[in-house]
């Protein structure tokens, strides 16, 4: 139910992005203002990002997730009668404020019911709905919008629908003993002796690399979300209707990515290689495929790098398992709350850099593509996560953890 839930979740997120080219001669948008839409949703993502985490380390998690996927359900559906600008940016800025409860509530609902092995793993397979979702969008595309972009609208209000089902699926699903363990609320719902002060939390030398780590994969991964399919338009010249296949193509790779590194992480735990000392490998491996970003630099080829960008993102949700694990690794309690603070953070900077991004691609026209430097800067964040990783703290023998 987490995976399904995030598949929805992406596929509100990314019918904007798969619509670009319909949405921006609909709403006489240029790269700066189609920047300034994305940015819209951004600030209330990391505005509520904040809200989500206080509230799912407290609430009921059970309802507190339906709620939140049928806000975001609604805004999605209303969005495809939007008929100016300001209507368009409203229904982004209540998409943003559901959505962002997705990754506070699922992270820790698997910390309250994974063991902590094997929370890599799961982690990697309700991640995954990211590519899933991403996937059955431009397949939506494919299938429902003309050459022309008849009947984005009505994709839309589709993708908005859907969330209807889920809710009604969730909470005939979770009843209950498991709905009442995931219904419980920190810290009985865990099992630890100590729950310390929230404010201690920024004292732990794990909260500010599991900081480091986030912000580093968040920029990543959401600058490849958003210009990705511009790169490939603008840059590669690749047509509308070929860009929904290589999307297809890219989070497939990307999903088959989450899940793998996940199962890689979860075998690899052996009782002479702790799971923090696998957690580091694994993300260091995961960084080095994002680096196969780098011939964008030097060799403009579409057949050459397309499939290495879909290789990143495997990488790049490979990082991501591997961060949640992370954070789901922070004392009880205080799970949600830090990765609320976290991808605030990462959201506000996403947003401060996507109309400078589009402005930089209106203004200047380079030999490699005009979104190509910044690809290139993306491809490298994710090795600085990894680094990050590197000095986090492996227990003596025979202790759980060193927080």
């Amino acid at each position: 139910m987490l995976l399904l839930a995030t598949v929805v979740n992406y596929m509100d997120r990314q019918t904007l992005g798969s619509l670009a080219t319909y949405i921006k001669a609909d709403f006489h948008l240029n790269e700066e203002g189609y920047g300034k839409l994305e940015a819209v949703f951004g600030y209330s993502y990391a505005a509520f990002v904040i809200v989500a985490g206080f509230m799912a380390d407290r609430w009921n998690l059970r309802w507190l997730y339906a709620i939140a996927l049928l806000v975001w359900s609604v805004a999605g559906f209303a969005t495809g009668f939007a008929q100016t600008l300001l209507q368009l940016q409203i229904c982004r800025a209540i998409l943003g404020a559901g959505e962002a409860f997705n990754w506070p509530v699922a992270v820790n609902i698997i910390r309250r019911i994974i063991p902590r092995e094997a929370q890599g793993l799961a982690n990697g397979i309700f991640n995954s709905g990211m590519t899933l979702g991403a996937v059955l969008t431009p397949l939506m595309v494919l299938g429902l919008v003309g050459p022309h972009g008849e009947g984005w609208r009505q994709l839309f209000m589709l993708t908005g629908a859907v969330g209807a089902i889920w809710v009604v699926l969730w909470l005939w699903g979770t009843r209950g003993a498991r709905g009442a363990e995931i219904a419980l609320a920190a810290p009985q719902a865990v099992n630890e002796a100590v729950v310390i002060p929230f404010r201690e939390i920024f004292l732990l030398r794990i909260f500010w690399i599991t900081m480091a780590v986030g912000l580093a994969v968040n920029i990543s991964w959401h600058f490849y979300r958003v210009w990705l399919p511009r790169h490939l338009v603008v840059d590669l010249h690749f047509t509308d209707q070929q860009l929904q296949y290589l999307l297809i193509a890219f989070y497939l790779t990307a999903d088959v990515g989450s899940i793998a590194i996940g199962y890689i992480a979860r075998r690899l735990v052996t009782p002479e290689r702790s799971i923090e000392r696998t957690r580091k490998l694994v993300v260091l491996a995961a960084a080095g495929l994002c680096l196969l970003a780098t011939p964008v630099a030097f060799i403009p080829s579409r057949a050459l790098l397309v499939p290495l960008y879909c290789l990143v993102g495997a990488g790049l949700m490979g990082v991501f398992a591997m961060f949640y694990a992370f954070v789901q690794d922070i004392p009880p309690g205080h799970t949600s709350k830090c990765l609320g603070l976290i991808g605030a953070t990462a959201w506000l900077l996403n947003s401060q850099l996507h109309p400078l991004v589009g402005r930089y691609a209106d203004t200047h026209a380079h030999a490699m593509g005009k979104f190509a430097p910044m690809i290139l800067v993306a491809g490298i964040l994710p090795l600085l996560a990894a680094l990050f990783a590197l000095t986090w703290p492996e227990p003596r023998r025979g202790e759980r953890t060193a927080h």
